[in-house]
């Protein structure tokens, strides 16, 4: 188990999640407008949401065996 996975509630921008997950920023930014991951104002940038980067790794586990 890395430092990533016992992070609980690390709120990241939707493009940090993207590039640590492996998946692609529309992708994430069609559940934050489904509503189905919660979303945070960035207030360091406000054209920016922050993401809880937990949620998001008990959707997209980490892939295995690819390089």
């Amino acid at each position: 188990m890395t430092k990533q996975d016992e992070v609980q509630d690390e709120w990241i921008p939707m493009s940090e999640a993207a590039k640590r997950l492996g998946i692609s920023l529309s992708k994430i930014s069609r559940l934050a407008a489904l509503n189905r991951i919660e979303t945070q104002h960035n207030p360091y940038d406000e054209r920016t949401k922050l993401v809880n980067y937990a949620e998001l790794r008990r959707m997209f586990p980490p892939r295995t065996g690819r390089k």
